[in-house]
């Protein structure tokens, strides 16, 4: 009697270990398959990351104008410049750049830092200049008036809309990305959600 006892302790202790080792090598196993699982999607997503650029085509006409005055007259020099060029937005992916995946939800969730503009390419034509032997246009002038042009382009060009459509271009390359791999994609921009594209609008174009 106390042997056949001894004999079901040692058998049902023999089962319960085999149960423990059991689940710990399926649960490695599981944890192991859904980290390769969702390895593909995440590395995809980091590599279209570069691709999330907006280029717009910005012209506008501006007139620039500076007086001196020398005793009691007023002596102007102004010039008139046609612009002309593009204007680059997208993300510093250096900084306030991630990407995590749920696998349960198989969501990735993407953050990005606040978009910026990464480059102006810009055509400058003078035209119409006036100016005096008292008060001429300097290479200082110049200078000075194509910087101030290149701003006046990335204004215009963050007046248009070239943050936003950054971030909806963004939303859209990850979207389709993860969607590719069968997973959804949430995107945030500078700590704010982006909100999916409406239906039947299609896929934001750079």
């Amino acid at each position: 009697m106390r042997r056949r006892l001894l004999l079901g302790l040692f058998a049902a202790c023999a089962v319960a270990l085999a149960v423990f080792v059991a689940g710990f090598f399926v649960g490695r196993w599981g944890a192991r398959r859904e980290a390769v699982s969702s390895a593909p999607v995440v590395q995809a997503v980091r590599r279209i990351a570069r691709l999330a650029t907006v280029e717009m085509e910005i012209a506008d006409v501006v007139r620039y104008e500076e007086v001196k005055t020398i005793l009691v007259f007023d002596i102007p020099k102004n010039a008139t410049l046609r612009l002309r060029g593009k204007v680059i937005g997208g993300f510093d992916l250096e900084r306030g750049f991630d990407v995590e995946a749920n696998a349960g939800q198989r969501l990735i969730l993407v953050r990005l830092p606040a978009p910026q503009i990464l480059a102006v390419d810009d055509r400058l034509e003078w035209f119409d200049e006036h100016s005096g032997w008292l008060n001429p246009i300097t290479p200082s002038d110049r200078t000075h008036w194509t910087q101030w042009a290149r701003g006046a382009l990335a204004r215009a060009a963050k007046d248009g809309g070239l943050f936003e459509k950054s971030a909806a271009h963004a939303r859209d390359l990850f979207t389709d990305a993860a969607s590719a791999f069968g997973w959804s994609a949430e995107v945030t921009v500078d700590g704010k959600r982006v909100p999916s594209a409406p239906r039947g609008t299609g896929t934001a174009q750079p």
